[in-house]
Formats: structure tokens, sequence, C-alpha cells
């Protein structure tokens, strides 16, 4: 069986069950929005039959709607029809304000074996927070520089980061307050912002690894607000549960249900922007490997569709775009919405 064919088998684990008790966003409701500079308008988006990938698409099996109405579209990538050629960026994030930099999530071998030897055109980029935002290496397909990044985590939690780190400062939003320690949404919203300025076309996702316990008041609205205006999908891997298995044995009331309602408000995020949760009950390099791989065959079966936005003689509105399929025995869409100003 080839690469792709393995990697887009039947959808994998660790689904997040307790998201569902968080009201999703809809795409009906409100789309994701494209800054109206960007050279090129892509929507991102997967399709499932029967619990697979699918990865045989053609351009002619695709509709995009703007405004309700059918419209050309100049790019078509993605599965083996039209292998893509537009880089992918994805952006690791891990919460160091804990004992969340566990064993085997930081092993290079395992980003190495299923992100770079099987995704050509991926490039990692490697960040970690508590209540600061650091930036351990940009965009790379070198796998002694993500060795190193990631080396640079580790050690970060005895307070030896090295020297080629990148600080980004964390800002609460209006009206929010917090106590230094974990900044959970303030920096996701930060390495958005700073994955987002990366130059060149690209699409972006989001990788965070948190027990999803922050110390501000914001919200996760509010970090989906501008995770949608950048069109940047969030892929939570929840951790935690394991300790939280032991509290809930010992009766400790009241923090564990806290602590649940926490845990779903992160893995909402993924929902609320197009990506994936991750909710694995313990987490060693073994479960690492299996969520990345999930994610690996999510990507090798990803379709983007996309034009060159015309010039507007008025101010820029905003017009819907969405992905709809020529038949329904095709599959059901997963993402595939977003909004354009042009």
């Amino acid at each position: 069986m080839s690469t792709i064919g393995f990697l887009c088998l039947a959808l994998p684990l660790f689904a997040r069950q307790a998201a569902a008790q968080a009201p999703a966003q809809r795409p009906e409701q409100e789309a994701p929005v494209f800054r109206s500079e960007a050279a090129l308008a892509l929507v991102r988006f997967h399709v499932v039959r029967k619990h697979n990938y699918v990865d045989d698409l053609k351009r002619e099996d695709v509709i995009l709607l703007e405004d309700g109405s059918p419209r050309e579209f100049s790019v078509f990538e993605g599965g083996r029809s039209a292998p893509r050629t537009i880089p992918i960026e994805m952006s690791l994030l891990f919460d160091t304000s804990g004992s969340v930099t566990e064993a085997g999530l930081l092993d290079p071998l395992a980003y190495q074996a299923t992100l770079l030897d099987n995704l050509e055109n991926v490039r990692l980029a490697v960040y970690a927070f508590n209540s600061t935002l650091t930036r351990y290496c940009g965009p790379t397909r070198d796998p002694a520089e993500l060795a190193a990044a990631l080396g640079r985590v580790r050690d970060s939690q005895s307070g030896a980061a090295g020297t080629q780190v990148k600080t980004i400062p964390l800002q609460l939003p209006p009206g929010r307050k917090g106590v230094p320690a974990t900044w959970l949404f303030e920096a996701i919203m930060a390495a958005a912002k700073d994955s987002a300025a990366e130059p060149g076309q690209a699409t972006r996702m989001l990788v965070v690894f948190s027990d999803g316990f922050p110390t501000t008041n914001t919200r996760p609205e509010e970090a989906v607000s501008l995770l949608s205006e950048l069109g940047i999908p969030l892929y939570p891997v929840v951790l935690g549960h394991a300790d939280l298995a032991a509290r809930k044995a010992g009766r400790q009331l009241g923090w564990p249900e806290m602590a649940e309602m926490y845990m779903a408000d992160f893995a909402s995020l993924a929902d609320l922007t197009g990506g994936r949760s991750f909710d694995p009950p313990v987490i060693d390099v073994a479960v690492v490997r299996q969520i990345l791989a999930a994610m690996a065959g999510q990507v090798l079966c990803e379709y983007v569709v996309g034009f060159q936005p015309g010039q507007s003689s008025g101010a820029p509105r905003p017009h819907r775009l969405q992905v709809k399929l020529r038949s329904k025995d095709l599959g059901t869409v997963g993402g595939g919405f977003r909004t354009v100003r042009h």
C-alpha cells in the first residue's frame, strides 16, 4: 500500500468527545476572512467518504461558490490528481508552564519520520510559551535545525534556552486580566500572527500541545476571531488526562469538573477554525507518532482551490467563499469556507 493510501485510511484516533459540549461555529454563521493583500485567495478543504479521507478528487468534481454563485478558480491542488506545490507551514506550539513537555513530545525523530519524510512541501516552526512566547526556529525542513529547536524547548525548563531564539511579547486583549503562568490564548494569537508574517504564499496550520488551563480570563472566541482572519486552523492536542484521572480517583471535587471545562474550551478551537483536536488518555512517543501520522494523512489528502482577486473600483468588501462537490456521492466536505475581501 502506498504512503498516501496508508495515511488516508479511516479517520484516526483520539477525537475530542468533550468538545461537543461547546457550541461549534458553523460555516453558515461566520466564515474566516482572508486579508485583501493576499496574492491568492486560497480555500483549503478535505473530503471524507465512509470514514476515509478521499484522495482522488478531480478539478471538475469541485464547485467554488462566491456569495452563493459559482465562480472560476485558477488553482486546484491536492490528492493524487494534482500534487501540492503550494508550501505548507506547520507551527508547533508547546506549553511549558507545567509538566506538558513530557517524554515523547519533543522527540525530533517522531516529527522527522511522520511529517518531514512524508510531506515534501511541509516546513516546521517551533514555539514554546508560558506567560511569554519564544520562537525557537522559523519554518524549516532541516532535521538538525528542528532537533536543535526541540532541544532548546526541553532545556528551557531549566533556563538554558540557548541564544538563537526570538522572544515575542504577549498582550492581554482589552478588558482581560491574568496572572503570569499560562497565557494560552494570547500565545496562540501571537504565534499565529508571527506565522502569518512569514513571506511567500503558503497554507498554514498551528498545532498546540497543552493541558488547556489558562491563567487569564481571555475567551477562546477571541483567539478564534484572529485565527479566522488569518486563515490558520488550529489543531489542539489536549494533555494531562492521566493526572486528571488520578485527581478524580482521589475524589478531589470541583477541580476535575472545571479542568474538563477548560479542556473542552481548548479542544473546541479545532471545530471553530477548521482544524481537528486530539485527546489522548496518555502521552508518550508512540502516541505522539500516531497523532502526527494522523495529521500527515489529512494533509496528504487535503485540497486547495484559489484565485487571484480582481481589483475593485471601490472599497474592498467581503465575499463569502464556499467549496461544494458536484455529487453527494463523492463525500462530505470538511472545511472549505472562507471570506475574502476584494
